[in-house]
């Protein structure tokens, strides 16, 4: 057994998923009320972190974490899909 499980996000909802995709794809708007606080709560869970200076000059303030991709990957939510 592995030292380092992928995770599952068993503790997502279908809307953080979401929200963990459109961050992935730099589509979000976590300005939005309803939204900075599921951000936070993502990035408390270590799925979401700030972004590096040069993503956050483009307007992409926060980006995922490893954990975050492997989670996304792990529930068949594909970041290269069109």
């Amino acid at each position: 057994m592995s030292d380092n499980p992928v995770p599952t996000g068993d503790d997502l909802t279908d809307d953080d998923v979401a929200l963990l995709f459109d961050i992935g794809e730099y589509a979000h708007d976590e300005e939005k009320p309803e939204r900075a606080g599921r951000v936070a709560s993502l990035m408390e869970r270590g799925y979401v972190t700030c972004s590096h200076a040069d993503m956050a000059a483009l307007g992409a303030r926060f980006m995922l974490t490893g954990k975050g991709q492997d989670t996304l990957s792990a529930r068949g939510a594909s970041l290269n899909e069109a």
